[in-house]
């Protein structure tokens, strides 16, 4: 028989906590597209400190070209946030979300325009959660899904030896009409057969995508060593994992599984997994260290899809490290990647490619050199063009537009500056 010793997920209470009543867009599942009106307002994102805590500002503006200047020296609005602030918006970018992660609060900001940010509802979510913790990732306009992991050691009873590390789930799907929570479930993650093979264990999850009635989880994982359970070990990451769930009711999970590549799936900041007009799911993974490649795998109706090989390292012909992707339509992304021949994801060692999926192709843009891209958050394309906040580390830069029809490395173009300092970063366009 299996003892549990220790459980560090918060049994809280969460009756009376939960609405009766949700909005999701079961057609389409994910929104997460690029939007296709110039008539928007962008909210642009700034990180002062790369520490914990870090203070989070922004401000919007209509026009991201030339003729603008950005800086957030005296001018911005800062969002309430323990740590740096998960941010989004909606697709028209009049309205902002944003995650408190670590004071275990959701907010909702009318936006209207420069750093005028007026705060329409807030809702704390840490009991029906049991974390002020969990992290969360936009589905659409109409819902946003909430979620954490609790791990727990599982000894057996008798020899008092350790057996496996449990990884209890809990997922709530947000209504962000009102601030309101609907589904909210906890399980135990499936134990795959490669993780009982190498004893690794899910630690974290993020990242999901909506295609079709399923949802899909990216999983990051850690290694443990049974004699010394309490250590920290690296995960052997020798599959790449998926957790999937019926949507919405969040039932029935189950993990996807290949072999062709090895890494985690549930990136960092970045959003790791798009669904696509054909309602493919197209995944980027992150790994361990350059010892494997970056892929972008594709999973088509529930399964990951063998056939399709997109090697990001072997297409650009350097090692790379990613925590996330931009996907703006027709097969076409932008990639932020670390040159891990250079240096760490820590380090000033950042570019961006431009991905073709559908003809297999990737080139390295000539952005600016000493990028750190480690915490960038979010981008957005309108009107067939794609935008992004880069600067050098401690200077000056620029939001610059990407011709999204080119495949030339030269496809960019500087429009409105950007001021940055010491240890200040941008994170994101919303």
């Amino acid at each position: 028989m299996f003892k549990s010793t220790r459980n560090i997920f918060s049994k809280a209470l969460i009756a009376g906590v939960l609405l009766a009543s949700f909005s999701c867009d079961e057609e389409s599942g994910s929104d997460n597209k690029p939007d296709d009106s110039s008539d928007r307002l962008f909210t642009i994102a700034f990180a002062d400190g790369s520490g914990s805590p870090s203070a989070t500002y922004v401000q919007s503006h209509s026009d991201l070209s030339a003729e603008t200047n950005i800086t957030f020296k005296g001018f911005g609005f800062e969002v309430p946030s323990t740590r740096t602030a998960r941010l989004f918006t909606s697709s028209d970018g009049n309205t902002m979300y944003s995650l408190d992660y670590g004071g275990g609060s959701i907010y909702k900001f009318e936006n209207n325009g420069g750093q005028d940010y007026l705060q329409v509802d807030k809702t704390n979510i840490e009991f029906a959660m049991g974390t002020a913790y969990p992290r969360w990732t936009r589905l659409n306009d109409d819902n946003a899904m909430l979620h954490s992991i609790a791990t727990e050691q599982v000894f057996d009873e008798t020899s008092g030896d350790y057996v496996y590390t449990k990884a209890m789930a809990r997922l709530l799907l947000v209504d962000l009409e009102d601030l309101g929570m609907s589904t909210n479930v906890e399980f135990e993650i499936p134990r795959s057969v490669a993780d009982e093979a190498t004893g690794d264990f899910v630690f974290r999850i993020d990242a999901p995508v909506v295609s079709g009635d399923k949802i899909y989880y990216g999983m990051g994982k850690r290694g443990v060593d049974p004699a010394n359970p309490d250590e920290r070990a690296d995960a052997a990451y020798n599959t790449v994992e998926t957790l999937v769930l019926d949507f919405p009711s969040l039932e029935n999970p189950t993990i996807l599984s290949t072999d062709m590549a090895g890494g985690a799936t549930n990136g960092y900041r970045t959003t790791v997994a798009y669904s696509d007009e054909k309602d493919d799911v197209y995944q980027i993974i992150t790994v361990p260290d350059n010892t494997k490649d970056t892929y972008i795998l594709k999973i088509t109706n529930g399964t990951y899809d063998e056939s399709f090989d997109f090697n990001l390292s072997e297409k650009l012909g350097v090692n790379t490290i990613s925590n996330g992707w931009f996907y703006v339509g027709d097969g076409i992304g932008y990639v932020p990647y670390a040159n891990s021949d250079l240096g760490g994801t820590g380090d000033a060692v950042w570019s961006v490619a431009r991905v073709d999926l559908y003809n297999g192709s990737a080139v390295k843009l000539n952005t600016p050199e000493n990028l750190w891209l480690q915490q960038y958050q979010n981008s957005v394309a309108v009107d067939d063009k794609f935008y992004m906040a880069l600067a050098p580390l401690a200077e000056e830069g620029f939001i610059y537009e990407f011709d999204i029809s080119s495949e030339s490395a030269d496809a960019l173009t500087p429009a409105a500056a950007i001021v940055s300092a010491a240890d200040s970063y941008y994170i994101g366009i919303y």
